[in-house]
């Protein structure tokens, strides 16, 4: 089994580490020499502040709105990524860290352990180390920790954070649930052209014939396939 732990919102997380003042409110993080909104609070999405807006375009919308916007500081975010990962690696040994701000957990030898609540061990002790919050999902798969991620980020009342892809009647439900252009691996325009094909989600996917897929596709969106 996969693990996938990611950080809400990380650089906006970060910065409310440091002044707990901006929890709960909308916050906004700029890219170098403050281009764009690279990161945001789910207060700053829920007012639809898009991701990567040219900040000079949007100035006068976020300052009525209140949203909080601040310059990026990767000092301080690398180092908060680096304390997650150690944390991490008292999990399970084998971790491999995907970006900044997320990482996939090889988890073996844990057959008889509860991994929803295994999953939640590892959130509370991150947010309570670090007081970054974050959201674990775990499956068969990397493909499908990823699916088990979204999972408990959309649904945190009902996850509490942490969504275990295990059977075959989870998993089949979660990829109806996805939608094809929210695969790991599927960009815009390949998502138009599966759509083209019948493919409304992720579950749409794996039932293309296996010879178009390899006929048409790449090796790596075979492999996702399977």
């Amino acid at each position: 089994m996969y693990a996938l732990v990611d950080c809400n919102n990380f650089y906006a997380s970060c910065e409310r580490v440091f002044n707990p003042n901006l929890q709960g409110k909308p916050v906004a993080i700029l890219s170098n020499n403050d281009g764009c909104v690279i990161s945001r609070s789910d207060e700053a999405k829920a007012l639809q502040l898009p991701m990567g807006a040219p900040i000079f375009k949007w100035e006068n919308f976020c300052k009525s709105n209140n949203i909080h916007v601040l310059s990026s500081n990767y000092p301080l975010y690398g180092d908060m990524s680096s304390r997650v990962m150690n944390i991490l690696k008292q999990f399970t040994p084998e971790v491999e860290v995907y970006s900044i701000d997320e990482a996939f957990l090889k988890l073996e030898g844990f057959t008889n352990y509860n991994l929803e609540d295994y999953g939640l061990q590892m959130r509370q002790r991150i947010l309570k180390w670090t007081g970054i919050p974050t959201c674990v999902g775990i499956a068969p798969t990397k493909a499908l920790s990823k699916v088990a991620n979204k999972i408990a980020r959309k649904f945190p009342k009902e996850t509490k954070g942490s969504y275990v892809i295990n059977s075959d009647e989870s998993r089949i439900k979660a990829l109806k649930w996805t939608k094809i252009k929210d695969i790991w691996g599927i960009g815009k325009k390949l998502s138009n052209r599966l759509a083209t094909k019948g493919c409304k989600n992720a579950y749409d996917f794996t039932q293309l014939h296996e010879s178009w897929v390899k006929s048409n596709m790449s090796v790596v969106e075979s492999r996702l396939q399977r």
